[in-house]
């Protein structure tokens, strides 16, 4: 096993310092970050997308708020010089149709100087500028509604004077002047807007060509460094495949080799097993011999004692032949004990030996059966075995019916005296396993023999009943054929717990590997 772990380790080292590993690596390090990147310069072309559809869209909401500006300064000096020229006319002609629209020409001022100055609340520069063509205006409204009411009022005289004055002209020239140089002020704003927008238009435009050619060239780095990753990958699973393949062929080897000496040393315990019981058989043969012997001898012996008899001579015949006698069922029970222990070695021996055959088991009809064996016994004790529903398994019918009849004798056996017994057998599957635990409540196992008490001929605590400490060791050695394990969880006077975890798959280590 030692030799295993080393070729694996060493496998994993080389694999470390293969190239090709360290380029997939750098290849799958590489890959997020241009990603990454790709993704950042999307979100800036539409950041960037966006700022330049606000620009253009307050651009073009100042674009019409110039125009409109410039056509209300139009309609300014239209509707002042419309009411000046009717004014005139009826002056002239005193017809009251020029009257008329000389009045709504005046009323249509006022709301447009209004007008005006809101749409120029954003606006400083043209704001100032219209600061002083509105004080004029007025003025020039002043003038000619003054010179309307001369006329209206008999004074044409008064009113012709007042018409021909030079003020109200420099009046009209200089509103007039104001709004060409407020008309030139818009133009200029509007020419840096255009000038500004069509900047911003060729930088965003620059930014998204240089984000589409980042864009590529992200995904052709990205589609070369794939494409290595990818070889790198190919190479590495095919390593890692002849690793494996390697590594399967050595543990295909040590367990073939681990099977022979499995193999071997069953052979040895047959073998030693059955040497030890032909001296054993003659022993017993000579301890037959000896007790016809002692019969003889003791019969001849009281034959010559009545010829001569002796004080105390029958005393110590009796002691003589009670020495004999114990000397002999010593031998007796040594040889019974010695028996007992070949036996059972010769039992794991031909089970380790024994093909396992697996088939489908009614688990709860199995450990329910093995329990009514064990009923004359229960009965005996006062205990009561109860078997939950266990779930059912594929598996050497034998072999697991010996495990069950060995933990349930076991459980049976050392019950305590001064409580009922109580023995409880459940099971649960996991995914890849079942688990089967016989719980009891009898006298218990210290925890620090939980392991010892599986070692062949261990046993733990009071030794005043029958057994050679078999049971568990042949329970452990079952357990194991069947690919599982058996674990104990057990406190003095609590009770034991043995809980067994099986393969849902049993596979035969004896298998080839490399054919799977």
């Amino acid at each position: 096993m030692a030799e295993l772990v080393k070729l694996a380790e060493n496998n994993a080292k080389a694999n470390d310092r293969d190239a090709p590993h360290q380029g997939a690596r750098g290849g799958r390090l590489a890959l997020p970050v241009l990603l990454a990147v790709g993704f950042l310069t999307l979100i800036g072309l539409s950041l960037a997308s966006i700022w330049l559809h606000e620009r253009a869209q307050q651009d073009a909401e100042r674009t019409i708020a110039a125009h409109a500006l410039e056509a209300k300064l139009v309609s300014l000096l239209l509707n002042l010089r419309r009411a000046e020229s009717s004014q005139r006319g009826y002056l002239l002609s005193g017809d009251p149709q020029f009257l008329l629209t000389h009045r709504l020409a005046i009323d249509d001022v006022q709301p447009a100087l209004a007008e005006i100055e809101a749409a120029l609340a954003n606006n400083p520069v043209q704001r100032e500028a219209f600061a002083s063509v509105k004080p004029q205006v007025i003025e020039k409204l002043d003038e000619l509604r003054e010179t309307t009411r001369r006329y209206d009022t008999g004074d044409t005289a008064g009113a012709i004077a007042l018409f021909k004055t030079e003020a109200g002209r420099q009046y009209m020239e200089n509103i007039t002047a104001i709004v060409e140089r407020m008309q030139e002020e818009g133009e200029r704003q509007l020419a840096l807007t255009s000038a500004q927008f069509q900047q911003a238009t060729r930088i965003v435009l620059a930014a998204e060509l240089s984000g589409a050619a980042l864009i590529v060239a992200v995904a052709l780095m990205s589609f070369l460094l794939s494409r290595r990753s990818m070889r790198a990958l190919q190479t590495a699973h095919q390593e890692l495949r002849d690793n494996n393949a390697a590594l399967e062929s050595t543990i295909a080897e040590r367990t073939r080799y681990l099977l022979d000496a499995n193999n071997e040393i069953q052979s040895f315990a047959s073998i030693v097993s059955h040497d030890l019981r032909s001296p054993l058989v003659n022993i017993m043969g000579f301890t037959s011999e000896l007790e016809t012997f002692r019969k003889n001898m003791f019969e001849r012996l009281a034959a010559l004692r009545a010829q001569a008899p002796g004080p105390d001579a029958d005393n110590d015949d009796a002691a003589l032949g009670g020495e004999f006698d114990e000397a002999v069922e010593y031998i007796k029970g040594s040889i019974a004990k010695m028996d007992r222990l070949i036996n059972a070695i010769l039992v794991i021996s031909r089970e380790g030996r024994r093909n396992l055959r697996t088939e489908p088991v009614d688990m709860t009809a199995l450990v329910r059966g093995v329990a009514d064996g064990c009923m004359h016994r229960t009965l005996e004790i006062g205990a009561e075995i109860t078997v939950e529903p266990l779930p059912d398994m594929t598996i050497d019918r034998l072999a697991i019916e010996q495990v069950f009849s060995n933990l349930l004798d076991n459980a049976v056996k050392f019950m305590r005296t001064d409580v009922p017994g109580r023995i409880y057998v459940k099971g649960r599957e996991t995914p890849f396993s079942v688990v089967y635990e016989v719980r009891d409540n009898g006298r218990g196992i210290d925890p620090k023999d939980a392991e010892r008490v599986f070692d062949l001929f261990r046993r733990s605590g009071m030794r005043d009943r029958q057994g050679e400490g078999i049971g568990l060791a042949h329970v452990r050695a079952l357990v194991r054929r069947l690919g599982g394990s058996i674990r104990l969880a057990s406190e003095p006077g609590q009770g034991c717990t043995f809980t067994v975890t099986l393969p849902k798959r049993w596979i035969d280590p004896g298998t080839d590997w490399n054919r799977q």
